[in-house]
């Protein structure tokens, strides 16, 4: 297993232990996140960890604050692990009551938008299309204002690194790289990212990331 691997298997791991409780706070779960991650094995959290409920789950980076969970929320995390210098990178939104039918009209959505974008990911494709690809399914559905970032980017010894996958980005992907595939939709009262890791081969991708959506 080579390092950016075992960065992801640490990271599934800690989603996988996770059980959101209304009444404790976003920084409780942050620093559970952190702590479960190092006794997991990583070096450190590969960036600052978001997690954001119920409107703060409407800002794309809401790092974790001292609002307590409620019952109704919407709750996005995304965090990942760092482990010998190469990052994970990973985002699940998740309803602690059953969604509204609003809710699951855009999580549907999002989730179609990042199929769209994954089904279009080969080596020699330019990142706009894998953008376009997510943008186009939101767009066609109404809320495309509400799509208000890039749809991915490069990871590996950085969190950020190229490619960006975004709808000016004439460069082309290459085989091996390693990038994230993260529509999202913000309302006012809440919001709704996926996000996973995704593997650039010759005729198409390998989706690295399995935690279940």
């Amino acid at each position: 297993m080579n390092s950016q691997n075992k960065a992801i298997q640490i990271t599934e791991n800690v989603f996988k232990k996770l059980k959101l409780e209304p009444g404790k706070s976003e920084l409780y779960y942050a620093r559970w996140i952190k702590n479960e991650m190092k006794r997991e094995g990583a070096e450190k959290e590969a960036f600052s960890i978001i997690v954001a409920s119920g409107k703060r789950s409407a800002l794309v980076h809401g790092h974790a604050s001292r609002k307590k969970i409620d019952p109704g929320d919407v709750v996005m995390l995304d965090f990942g692990a760092s482990y010998k210098g190469y990052k994970a990178d990973l985002t699940r939104t998740y309803f602690l009551n059953k969604p509204t039918k609003l809710q699951k009209k855009i999580y549907e959505l999002v989730l179609k938008a990042q199929k769209a974008a994954i089904k279009k990911i080969k080596a020699g494709v330019k990142c706009k299309e894998v953008d376009n690809a997510a943008r186009k399914a939101i767009a066609d559905s109404g809320f495309g204002k509400f799509f208000v970032h890039t749809t991915g980017h490069g990871v590996g010894k950085r969190i950020h690194q190229p490619p960006k996958i975004s709808m000016r980005n004439n460069n082309i992907l290459l085989e091996g790289q390693v990038i994230t595939i993260e529509p999202g939709i913000y309302l006012k009262k809440w919001g709704i990212r996926i996000e996973d890791m995704v593997k650039v081969t010759k005729n198409g991708c390998k989706v690295l990331t399995r935690v279940p959506k």
